[in-house]
């Protein structure tokens, strides 16, 4: 009963903040009163009232991850998830182009570059991004399998095994060797030695 209470107050609450574009949270890791199956229930309520794209990859990561660490109206958000220091997935709304990547779920990890690595890392396609305070590298896609193979094909350039081109022109052929039912390694994780957060 509790949890059907929870998962019925936390609709209701996602509909009202999302006509008053609130983005505040909704509840967090930080509230001892959730038990980790009333967060898992909160965030599956919550990602029912996102565009279908945005549910379908918040319930994909909550099947992997579990329940997230917070629950906001626009966003579930999980903390350490190797290899991930963190990983959200955003409530986005799908533009008139039908398939296209909408970029809802981002994933991060510590990976410290210079400034000119860093810039051919992000040169790729936009959708992977550096933060240069934090050496923090973020890949942005509506699948993870993706985010690992920007991020792959990313570090390829860093390290000068490609050029900006030749990754563009791997990440599209990668695509349709996929959806040929081919898969490859680089979407299955990372390629490269990244480092835990703390070190």
């Amino acid at each position: 009963m509790r949890t059907l209470s929870i998962v019925r107050a936390a609709a209701a609450l996602a509909a009202a903040a999302a006509l008053a574009g609130c983005i505040s949270p909704v509840r967090t890791a930080q509230d001892n009163a959730l038990s980790v199956s009333d967060r898992r229930a909160l965030a599956v309520a919550v990602a029912d009232g996102w565009s279908d794209t945005a549910a379908l990859a918040a319930k994909r990561l909550i099947e992997q991850y579990g329940a997230p660490d917070e629950v906001r109206s626009d966003r579930l958000i999980w903390v350490d998830k190797a290899p991930w220091l963190r990983v959200a997935v955003h409530d986005v709304r799908p533009p008139i182009i039908e398939d296209e990547d909408l970029g809802a779920v981002e994933e991060t990890i510590r990976l410290p570059l210079a400034p000119a690595q860093a810039a051919d890392a992000t040169a790729i396609d936009g959708r992977v991004t550096y933060d240069a305070a934090t050496g923090q590298l973020t890949a942005r896609a509506d699948r993870e399998e993706l985010n690992f193979l920007r991020l792959n094909l990313a570090d390829d350039v860093v390290e000068g095994r490609r050029t900006i081109e030749d990754a563009r022109r791997e990440y599209a052929r990668e695509l349709t060797l996929e959806q040929s039912g081919k898969s490859s390694p680089d979407m299955h994780g990372l390629r490269f030695p990244y480092m835990p957060e703390g070190l």
